[in-house]
């Protein structure tokens, strides 16, 4: 595009401007190039930044900034068709407990998909150890669908896998919310303000969700990150051990019978170096 053509598209411009541009000598011209490309690249720097920013990757650097993350409303940017409300959660404690006895839940986790420790751990997840700071609850409409989810604010306290920097907060999405459960939540029923566990979720991008008809629902509408089950992706810790699925992972207690975070963090870290 010449100089006179890219005046015409702005507009604004009059006639003896153009003519005068287009009598300006070849340095003129290298100039609005150089700051041309110049904008360019600066474009795309923001965008990119824009675009961290928005999945949460690079996590929040600072405690103010985390709340101000975790506090903010949902506005669907990724879903289709879908309406995102947050929903009131007092007395919202222990409330898969009310639903549903132990007996039961444990039942019905009995028949998901097998898979060995080494399996679950070559799955795309991010492994870190952190501290429950909020939590939040929200309705998700989709083509009709209604389901119901928890976001977890999480600081981490130990980066076992990925790049989540320690002191930082993460927001972690998950079935179920207050009156709803879901057969294989386990011991994300228990997470509360304060719990301590280590999570195993994996990272929400665009195309991370489900469908219903033409409607799609985008977990990085949420969270930076998402959660399918509790039962073999959180380690809990209960104040009296570690609550986990013990019939797939042989973590040894490095003192008595009952494992500590310590431990979990040191078995997955070993089982990751092989």
């Amino acid at each position: 595009m010449t100089r006179e053509e890219l005046f015409r598209a702005v507009g604004e411009v009059r006639e003896d401007q153009i003519m005068d541009a287009a009598e300006k000598p070849n340095k003129t011209a290298a100039r609005w190039r150089r700051y041309g490309a110049l904008a360019a690249c600066l474009a795309v720097v923001l965008a990119g930044a824009i675009g961290v920013s928005r999945l949460g990757i690079g996590g929040v650097s600072d405690q103010e900034t985390a709340q101000e993350s975790a506090d903010a409303p949902a506005a669907p940017q990724y879903s289709v068709g879908t309406e995102i409300r947050e929903i009131d959660g007092s007395g919202a404690d222990h409330w898969w407990n009310q639903l549903f006895d132990k007996s039961d839940r444990e039942e019905s986790t009995a028949d998901v998909i097998w898979l060995s420790p080494e399996e679950i751990l070559n799955l795309d997840t991010v492994i870190f150890r952190g501290t429950v700071t909020g939590l939040r609850y929200f309705e998700v409409t989709v083509g009709g669908l209604e389901e119901t989810y928890t976001v977890a604010s999480v600081e981490v306290s130990d980066c076992i896998r990925g790049d989540l920097a320690a002191g930082d907060t993460y927001n972690v999405a998950y079935r179920g919310g207050p009156g709803v459960t879901t057969s294989i939540s386990v011991d994300l029923e228990n997470l509360a303000v304060g719990s301590k566990a280590v999570f195993m979720p994996r990272i929400a991008t665009p195309d991370t969700g489900w469908s219903s008809g033409d409607d799609y629902f985008c977990y990085a509408d949420l969270a930076e990150l998402y959660m399918d089950e509790g039962r073999r992706f959180l380690f809990l810790d209960t104040g009296d051990g570690v609550s986990y699925a013990s019939e797939v992972y042989d973590i040894p207690a490095s003192s008595g019978e009952t494992v500590t975070l310590d431990d979990v963090t040191a078995y997955l870290r070993g089982l990751l170096e092989q």
